[in-house]
């Protein structure tokens, strides 16, 4: 609601709220209003018959605020007193109205002398009780005379007519009963409106006619609006072109307080099997009339009374049923012919066996009956109508059982609810269904609990914790004499699986001349079905999957591993629902290669006069030195000198003329302290 609209309201409910004196009790005055060519028309009513005896002795007064003005609300609302004293008019200004009967009876009611109900009763009690009746009935009627007619209230005091109005704007219109508080405390009444409002009539809603033997039966929606028309009007034609009402009195639209939908009017028609045609006209609280509703027509048709009663039946030995009925011996005129139906015992409907028999006959043959017959036999009149007899019961012997249910599916949702179905058997007599179930295929059925089930479909709950991995069922049908077929063929239904393997076990962690080599214990589950090998360094977070096999595997050589580097490793198992166990405890293992590092290959000299240049490369970053070896005199290698790898790659030895040749040897060390292996020797001589 926007802050205009919430303004509205609260002025409205400010204006409208009326001072409570709580000593006596409250009267009130209930109002409406209308659009009518362009005036705003208002009627109002008390709300009991002391408060309109007041008032048709006091008055009323209907006073105006402008309120809105071109959809927005008006500054300074300007009030107008509109009329003031307006109560019943004098007996003088009834008289040239007199022919209008709701216009005399109001006068009645007002202005007659008795109004008593039970003028024989004299006793004092007597008196009392038919003075309060009266005032009750003039009351009643009054109201009931000005709902009848505009004019009627227009006398009575009970209605306005303000033609000062204007197009864009909009009123609230109070109406007080001028009765002093002292004698009764009367609440007001409101009414907001404007020429805005105006909304053309509906026609009335959902009107339906019944025809029988020269009566016709109109009815049609009232609730719809309740508060729209006061009265109805039901007009007859015989062409369809020139309607007459069918009655001297509208039709009041009296709801009692749990109000029902529909109003009914019947009508006698003047003959049968001739047309007419109806139509409806709502007339509302200022005398308006509606557009006509749509056009009911329909013909009356002599009463058919001709109901058949199935008395006896015999099964012959050929498997057929015979059947004989009775008739009323009046009316047959109207009778055309029989037909023979039965009952299908799946939606409960009747089927026609035998769709025509002649009118005269009084019995019949079934040829193909049911095990079961709930039979009917039904009467046609010449208008297409009928009527049913009761059902018949004849029942044959049975021992022949229906045949095994075939195509039993289902499935198993996590949840533990089984969902079963079948196709239905073709035999009509079958009964229904029972359901077994085993935790074996071949033995160990039992019935499952409840009742037989109609249709061929059933449910079932199972525990899935368990170390069950399958359930089997099988589906048995019965007829109507309980008669058993043989057992369908076993359905076989794996469970959803809800526990994971156990995890496999690492049995050993080694280095191997090629790598780490990792052994397991396989997992103990049977439906594991692979294992996922994960690999992790120190220096990573996250795990890589080096194996993924089908679960016969139970050793993995780890090749792709660096010397020096700790590895943890971890085992999962999955089973055939794709469930893993938990990863297994991770072992670790730091690679140690027996040759991690390759010897200095390219050792070369030069003889420089009296010295000899020794140099070398080597491609390993990491080396901090190198070590020399040097042999004389076919002597073992021994340390000659260390030297910084940064510093230098070469070594420069002084060469003696006359002295035996020398060998030499290199060997690269790492920070570990760990060294490669010797170089190949090379050997310098002058």
């Amino acid at each position: 609601m926007n802050k205009a609209h919430l303004h509205i309201v609260l002025f409205i409910v400010s204006l409208c709220a009326p001072a409570v004196l709580w000593a006596q009790p409250i009267g009130s005055i209930q109002a409406k209003g209308g659009v009518v060519n362009g005036e705003i028309h208002l009627r109002w009513a008390p709300d009991n018959s002391a408060v309109w005896q007041l008032a048709n002795q006091y008055g009323y007064t209907v006073e105006r605020i402008t309120l809105m003005e071109n959809g927005k609300l008006v500054r300074n609302p300007t009030r107008q007193v509109l009329a003031t004293g307006l109560k019943p008019a004098l007996l003088v200004d009834w008289e040239p109205f007199s022919e209008n009967d709701y216009v005399a009876v109001a006068a009645q009611a007002i202005y007659g002398e008795s109004f008593e109900t039970d003028a024989g009763n004299t006793s004092e009690v007597a008196r009392v009780i038919n003075a309060s009746r009266e005032l009750e009935n003039r009351f009643s009627f009054a109201l009931y005379a000005a709902d009848l007619s505009p004019k009627a209230a227009e006398l009575s005091g009970l209605s306005f007519r303000d033609e000062q109005v204007l197009y864009d704007q909009k009123y609230v219109y109070k109406i007080y009963a001028d009765v002093p508080s002292s004698l009764h405390v009367i609440d007001t009444a409101s009414v907001f409106i404007g020429l805005a409002d105006a909304k053309p009539l509906p026609p009335p809603f959902d009107p339906q006619i019944e025809l029988e033997d020269r009566v016709a039966m109109i009815s049609w929606n009232g609730e719809v609006h309740r508060n729209v028309y006061n009265t109805y009007i039901i007009e007859r034609s015989p062409d369809g072109v020139k309607f007459e009402s069918i009655s001297k009195a509208p039709i009041v639209n009296t709801f009692p307080e749990k109000s029902v939908e529909r109003l009914f009017k019947g009508d006698s028609l003047p003959a049968n099997e001739v047309t007419y045609y109806y139509r409806i006209i709502g007339i509302d609280a200022f005398g308006q009339r509606g557009p006509a509703s749509d056009t009911l027509a329909g013909k009356g048709l002599p009463a058919f009374h001709i109901a058949p009663n199935i008395t006896r039946h015999e099964i012959r030995p050929d498997g057929s049923v015979y059947l004989q009925w009775t008739v009323p011996n009046t009316g047959l005129e109207l009778l055309k012919r029989f037909s023979l139906s039965r009952r299908n015992e799946e939606d409960r409907t009747l089927e026609a066996i035998i769709e025509s028999i002649p009118a005269d006959s009084r019995e019949v043959v079934d040829q193909q009956p049911h095990s079961s017959n709930y039979y009917v036999i039904k009467a046609h009149d010449t208008y297409g109508r009928e009527i049913t007899s009761f059902p018949y019961f004849v029942q044959l012997e049975d021992s022949i059982p229906p045949g095994p249910p075939v195509g039993l599916h289902g499935e198993v949702l996590p949840t533990g609810l089984v969902s079963l179905r079948w196709t239905p058997n073709e035999e009509p007599d079958v009964l229904g269904y029972k359901l077994y179930k085993s935790n074996h295929n071949d033995d160990g059925f039992i019935e499952l609990p409840g009742a037989m089930v109609s249709r061929a479909e059933g449910t079932d709950s199972i525990a899935l914790n368990n170390l069950t991995e399958k359930i089997y069922y099988k589906v048995r049908a019965f007829d109507r004499r309980y008669n058993p077929s043989d057992f369908s063929a076993v359905l076989e239904l794996k469970k959803p699986d809800l526990i994971p393997p156990v995890a496999p076990v690492f049995r050993s962690i080694e280095n191997d001349s090629l790598g780490i080599l990792l052994q397991w214990e396989l997992s103990p589950s049977e439906d594991a079905v692979m294992n996922l090998l994960y690999r992790r360094s120190i220096d990573e977070n996250d795990w890589t999957l080096i194996l993924s096999d089908e679960g016969k595997t139970d050793h993995y050589l780890d090749q792709e591993v660096k010397h020096r580097v700790l590895y943890a490793y971890t085992l999962v198992a999955v089973d055939d629902d794709g469930l893993e166990s938990k990863p297994t405890s991770p072992v670790t293992m730091k690679r140690l290669s027996p040759d991690p590092y390759p010897p200095i290959e390219d050792l070369n000299y030069i003889i420089l006069e009296d010295k000899v240049k020794i140099s070398w490369s080597y491609g390993k970053t990491e080396v901090v030195k190198y070590a020399v070896y040097k042999a004389t005199n076919g002597q073992p290698l021994q340390l000659y000198k260390e030297l910084e790898a940064k510093a230098t790659n070469e070594l420069v030895d002084p060469l003696k003329s006359k002295a035996p040749a020398s060998e030499y040897a290199v060997q690269g060390i790492f920070a570990t302290g760990e060294r490669t292996p010797f170089s190949k020797k090379i050997k310098v001589g002058l």
